[in-house]
């Protein structure tokens, strides 16, 4: 599962990693990203624009949005194979910007949250999938889910699923309306090679949905109880 990221970077970082886009209606950095949030998603629909869309999907064919369940994520899994979102997978296919996500790490009655980045600092994609519905006022509810996979040797000892993090090579065909072939499509979604990701431990006011502050993706190992670097399994 993956249920809190970030987007600790200036709208300019976007456009130099994903291409020139018309910036207005976006605010970043974002440090504390949880469910229900409106974030700046690619989508394959239109790769020079970045669209707003609410952390929860809602999808199309739901008949009572409000008492829908929003789905925040999407076992990567038999995706091709889940009628539910083998149309979303040849049409509805989108990339999430990130430059980190959170897990938690438990010791005793605590947990502490792990904060997953690249070890360049740079930003990142995850894929996602996207729909729209039609609200009772005309205007299109447009939300996304992002999709799992099974962790690599770094996040492994902290959660049994991790985002599904695009290599920048396949970023471009993930958006490719080309690219329509489920098995062709879900060989992008293996997880993120490790030695290329670092993890260290965050203050424990991000368990807080609500806190926004820019240290909460600083190190911080006040209260730890234990030696970090035994969960280091590269």
């Amino acid at each position: 599962m993956c249920g809190r990221f970030s987007i600790a970077v200036r709208i300019s970082y976007l456009a130099d990693h994903f291409g020139p886009f018309d910036p207005s209606g976006i605010s970043l950095p974002r440090y504390n990203i949880a469910p229900g949030e409106e974030v700046p998603v690619i989508t394959s629909k239109d790769t020079t624009q970045i669209t707003m869309m609410r952390w929860g999907l809602i999808p199309s064919w739901t008949t009572e949005e409000r008492t829908a369940q929003a789905m925040i994520n999407a076992r990567a899994e038999g995706l091709g194979e889940k009628m539910m979102f083998r149309t979303l997978l040849s049409h509805g296919r989108c990339i999430i910007p990130a430059t980190g996500f959170y897990e938690w790490k438990k010791s005793g009655n605590q947990k502490y949250p792990m904060y997953f980045t690249m070890k360049d600092q740079d930003i990142f994609g995850m894929a996602g999938l996207y729909d729209s519905v039609k609200a009772p006022d005309g205007r299109n509810n447009v939300s996304f889910t992002i999709i799992t996979t099974a962790p690599n040797s770094l996040v492994i000892p902290f959660h049994n699923r991790m985002p599904a993090v695009l290599k920048q090579e396949d970023e471009k065909k993930w958006l490719d309306p080309g690219y329509s072939t489920g098995e062709k499509l879900v060989s992008m979604l293996n997880p993120y090679p490790a030695g290329l990701m670092e993890t260290y431990q965050v203050t424990k006011r991000v368990n807080s949905p609500s806190f926004k502050s820019e240290t909460a993706v600083e190190e911080d190992n006040s209260g730890t109880t234990e030696d970090l670097r035994k969960w280091d399994t590269r």
